[in-house]
């Protein structure tokens, strides 16, 4: 772990550490040549050749998406057990950082927040071959001061090919069934089940994984409505022949709420 003051690449100042997750770690930088502050993802290999293939397809495709809900990506530092990813400082919280510091949010702010995303996800599934982002989930999107959400972290992201196998890889709770059973395909459905159940733990705070296709209830006195627990439902069914077939068909019911 860099402690703050180091000096990175004799350019970026450590300030201090923003977020750890896997095998990763986030840190608040300031670029001296610039001037502005910069993220740095710090994701260790120790020799581990696959590693540092993997961080150098990431930061490639952010690269090639040039997307602007997806961070921008400066450059990649190769250090002696770690690479580093050099990218925009993203003003915010991430929605997981927002449910453990406020609970459960308001249904109509989870609609919102899913319509976006919904968006996000056709626009890497809407690439030949479909872009697969394996890995939704509240710690990996961040909500800005004004409101706007950025999809952060594409070290997930699986390139769907037919007669080719990718790295499978997903959180648990959030992960779709077929993500961690190599008999069974993965293609755009597997996004609708993690942002399904993105949208169940945002709405209720409670752990992913807890709710199924038959049942979805609130406990308290939170109150949505019966459509929106319908459209949930779908999502996380677990056969993908039973879900929403796209993201676009999800954001679509989503707005007729």
């Amino acid at each position: 772990m860099l402690e703050p003051g180091h000096v990175l690449a004799h350019r970026y100042e450590i300030r201090r550490k923003l977020g750890q997750g896997g095998s990763a770690l986030v840190y608040l930088a300031y670029d001296r040549n610039s001037g502005r502050n910069r993220a740095l993802k710090e994701i260790k290999f120790a020799g581990d050749g696959k590693v540092h293939k993997r961080v150098q397809q990431e930061a490639e495709l952010v690269w090639q998406l040039n997307y602007p809900y997806f961070p921008e990506i400066f450059e990649v530092l190769t250090m002696q057990e770690a690479d580093y990813i050099v990218m925009e400082y993203l003003e915010g919280e991430t929605l997981g950082n927002r449910l453990r510091r406020a609970g459960p949010q308001p249904w109509q702010e989870v609609r919102r927040w899913g319509k976006d995303l919904c968006l996000m996800l056709e626009y890497l599934h809407q690439h030949t071959p479909s872009l697969i982002y394996q890995d939704m989930k509240p710690d990996n999107v961040m909500v800005q001061p004004r409101g706007n959400l950025r999809l952060i972290d594409f070290g997930t992201v699986l390139k769907v090919q037919e007669g080719r196998e990718g790295l499978r890889l997903g959180t648990k709770g959030f992960a779709a069934p077929e993500q961690f059973d190599y008999k069974k395909n993965i293609d755009v459905r597997t996004d609708v089940y993690s942002l399904g159940q993105t949208l169940c733990q945002l709405l209720t705070g409670n752990e992913p994984g807890e709710f199924s296709d038959r049942e979805f209830r609130i406990s308290g006195r939170r109150r949505f409505p019966r459509k929106l627990n319908r459209i949930l439902r779908k999502c996380i069914r677990e056969n993908p022949e039973d879900r929403y077939q796209s993201c676009q068909q999800l954001r679509e019911a989503l707005c007729e709420i």
